[in-house]
C-alpha cells in the first residue's frame, strides 16, 4: 500500500506538469499573432522589409497549431528566430526617457507557460536590440502620427482562407497594439480582444460571418474615428433629416433637405420608434458588438445611421409625434442631392442684441475674424458655435481671446524606435492680443462636435472668462489615420492622443462642459433652440 501511495505522488507531479505544458490552439495562435508583430518592429532584420514577412507567417502557421505543447512551440519559434540573422548589440537602445507608457506592455514576452525559458532570453534580447534605424511598415507621418507603408494590400481577395484570415486579425492586432494613442482606454483590454476574435475569425466560413468578425474587431476600438468600408463601390442613400439620440430614442434634429422631409412627412422632434416593422431599440442591440464608438452616446448615434442608411429604397417608419403614432414611407437620397450646409452657412455672424455677439465656427473665413471682433469689442458677451465641422480658423480666433498665449492641450505621439512607448511633444499655444475681447465668451458643443471641432473647442475654452455649455461631444480627438485592411477594405483610427494640459481626457468622455444642456423633444418640434437660449441667458447675467 506505502508503495503504491508513492507511486501515486511520483506520477501525479509529471501528469500535472505535462497537462500544464499542453496548449489549446487559441493559445498558440495568440502566441504566433503576439510574435508576428513583435518581430514585424523590434526585430532590426525584419525591420528593414528584406523579408516577405506575410508568406513567412503563413508557412509558419500549419507548424504552430500542429505543435503540441510548450517546448514544440518554442522550437518552432527558436528556429524562426534563427533563421532571420544576426542581432547586432544597440549602443542606442536606452530604456530611460519621459515616455507615455499606458499603452506599453511587453509582460507577455515572459510568460513561461508558453514560451520556455531560452525563448523568453532570446525574445527579451531582441527588445534590448531592438530596430533603431527606422522601419519598411511604419512611419512618422506630417503630424507624427503612425503612417502605414509597404503593407501589401491583397485587394478583392473575397473569402481568405483561414491562415489568411487569422494574418489579417494579426496586422490589424498589433497596429493599434503599438501606434493607437488610446489603447489604455478602451472598455476590453486589447490582449483580451485577440484571444476573443482568434476563434471568431477561425470559425468565418462564409463572407458575411467573415465582414461581421471584422466590425466586431474595428469596434473593440471604442473610437469614433474608427471606421471600415467593407464595400468600396456602395453608394448609400439616406433620409433627407440628421438623427440624434435623445432620452435613448432616434429622434430627428436637423434637416439635410427640407423641402423633401417636408415632402416625406418628417419633421424636426419627431421620434423613429420601428424601421420598415423592426424596433428600433432591438435593431440598436443586434448591431451594438459590431459599431463602436468612443461613447455610448455617439456610438448609438452611429448605429441609428447605420440603420437608415443600410440598402436602398423607400423605409417604412413609425413615427412618434405629439401623442400620436404614424405610419409613414420616406424615400431615400443620394447625398449629394442635399446641400444641408447652406443654411449654416450665412452668416458666418451677427449681433444677437446690442449685448451678444454670435459667431459659428463652420463657416468663419481668417480674413473676417478681425474685422468681427472689432464689431463686438463692446459687446458684454459672445457666443462661439462649434456645434459643427470648423473651419481651420482657431489660431486666429483665439488671438483675439487672450491677453497671452495659452497651452490648450498635451499631445503624445508614438515612438518609433520603442514602439509601444509615446512622447509628449510641445502642446500646441493659442494666439494673443493686447485687443483681446474682455467679455465673456460662450462655446457652444454638442455630439456633433468631433475631432478638429473638439480640439478648437478646447482652444477657445483658454479664454479668461469662459463658459462652455451643451452635451457630450462625440470624444474623438487628433487626427485620423486611413489604412488598408486585408482584402483591400478601408479602415481609419484616432492617430494622436490629446488631453488636456492638466490630464483631463477629451478622448472617449467629450469636451468638458460647464453647464450641461440637452435640446428637448417638444423644443425641437417648436423649432427652439435651447442650447442657444440657456447661451443668450448667460450671457446677459
Amino acid at each position: 500500500m506505502r508503495k503504491l501511495l508513492l507511486l501515486i505522488l511520483l506520477v501525479l507531479p509529471l501528469q500535472w506538469s505535462f497537462a500544464q505544458s499542453v496548449l489549446n490552439d487559441t493559445e498558440k495562435l495568440n502566441s504566433l499573432g503576439k510574435l508576428y508583430g513583435y518581430l514585424k518592429y523590434y526585430h532590426p532584420n525584419v525591420a528593414t522589409g528584406q523579408f516577405d514577412w506575410d508568406q513567412q507567417l503563413l508557412n509558419l502557421y500549419p507548424l504552430v497549431v500542429e505543435a503540441e505543447n510548450k517546448a514544440d512551440l518554442s522550437l518552432v519559434y527558436l528556429s524562426w528566430i534563427e533563421s532571420l540573422g544576426t542581432i547586432n548589440p544597440c549602443n542606442s537602445c536606452d530604456e530611460g526617457g519621459d515616455y507615455f507608457e499606458a499603452n506599453f506592455d511587453l509582460n507577455w514576452l515572459n510568460d513561461s507557460s508558453v514560451f520556455t525559458a531560452e525563448l523568453i532570453d532570446k525574445l527579451n534580447y531582441i527588445r534590448q536590440n531592438r530596430a533603431q534605424k527606422g522601419s519598411h511598415y511604419v512611419s512618422s507621418g506630417p503630424a507624427g502620427q503612425v503612417q502605414i507603408t509597404n503593407e501589401p494590400i491583397y485587394p478583392d481577395l473575397g473569402l481568405p482562407k483561414e491562415a489568411e484570415r487569422l494574418l489579417g486579425l494579426f496586422k490589424y492586432w498589433n497596429l493599434i497594439e503599438y501606434y493607437y494613442p488610446y489603447k489604455y482606454l478602451n472598455d476590453t483590454s486589447w490582449d483580451a480582444v485577440l484571444q476573443t476574435m482568434i476563434p471568431e475569425f477561425r470559425s468565418a466560413i462564409d463572407l458575411e460571418a467573415y465582414h461581421k468578425a471584422i466590425k466586431k474587431l474595428v469596434a473593440y476600438v471604442d473610437d469614433s474615428h474608427a471606421w471600415i468600408s467593407l464595400d468600396p463601390n456602395k453608394k448609400g442613400q439616406y433620409l433627407p433629416v440628421r438623427i440624434t439620440n435623445l432620452e435613448q430614442k432616434m429622434v430627428v434634429f436637423a434637416y439635410y433637405d427640407e423641402a423633401l422631409a417636408a415632402q416625406n412627412n418628417l419633421k424636426l422632434g419627431d421620434v423613429i420608434s420601428h424601421i420598415n416593422g423592426e424596433e428600433v431599440d432591438s435593431a440598436v442591440e443586434a448591431l451594438w458588438p459590431y459599431r463602436g464608438g468612443s461613447n455610448d452616446n455617439h456610438r448609438r448615434i452611429r448605429i441609428y445611421y447605420d440603420l437608415l442608411n443600410a440598402g436602398s429604397g423607400a423605409l417604412n417608419l413609425t413615427i412618434q409625434r405629439g401623442g400620436q403614432t404614424l405610419e409613414i414611407s420616406s424615400e431615400r437620397y443620394a447625398f449629394d442631392e442635399f446641400n444641408y450646409r447652406e443654411p449654416e452657412i450665412n452668416p458666418s455672424s451677427k449681433s444677437l442684441d446690442d449685448e451678444v455677439g454670435y459667431i459659428n465656427m463652420i463657416s468663419l473665413g481668417g480674413k473676417e475674424i478681425s474685422k468681427i471682433f472689432k464689431q463686438f469689442k463692446d459687446k458684454k458677451a459672445i457666443i462661439i458655435d462649434v456645434r459643427n465641422y470648423p473651419t481651420q480658423t482657431l489660431y486666429k480666433t483665439t488671438q483675439f481671446l487672450n491677453t497671452q498665449d495659452r497651452i490648450f492641450a498635451k499631445i503624445y505621439k508614438p515612438n518609433f524606435n520603442y514602439p509601444g512607448k509615446f512622447y509628449f511633444d510641445k502642446g500646441p499655444e493659442t494666439q494673443s492680443s493686447k485687443l483681446a475681447f474682455e467679455g465673456k465668451v460662450i462655446v457652444l458643443v454638442n455630439q456633433e462636435s468631433i475631432s478638429w471641432s473638439e480640439f478648437t473647442a478646447m482652444a477657445l475654452q483658454t479664454a479668461p472668462n469662459v463658459i462652455t455649455i451643451g452635451s457630450q461631444t462625440a470624444g474623438a480627438d487628433g487626427n485620423v489615420v486611413v489604412f488598408d485592411y486585408l482584402g483591400g477594405y478601408r479602415t481609419a483610427i484616432s492617430g494622436l492622443g490629446i488631453m488636456y494640459p492638466d490630464g483631463r481626457l477629451s478622448q472617449r468622455e467629450g469636451i468638458a462642459i460647464d453647464v450641461e444642456i440637452q435640446p428637448s423633444i417638444e423644443g425641437l418640434r417648436a423649432g427652439r433652440d435651447e442650447v442657444l437660449e440657456k447661451a443668450i441667458e448667460l450671457a446677459k447675467q
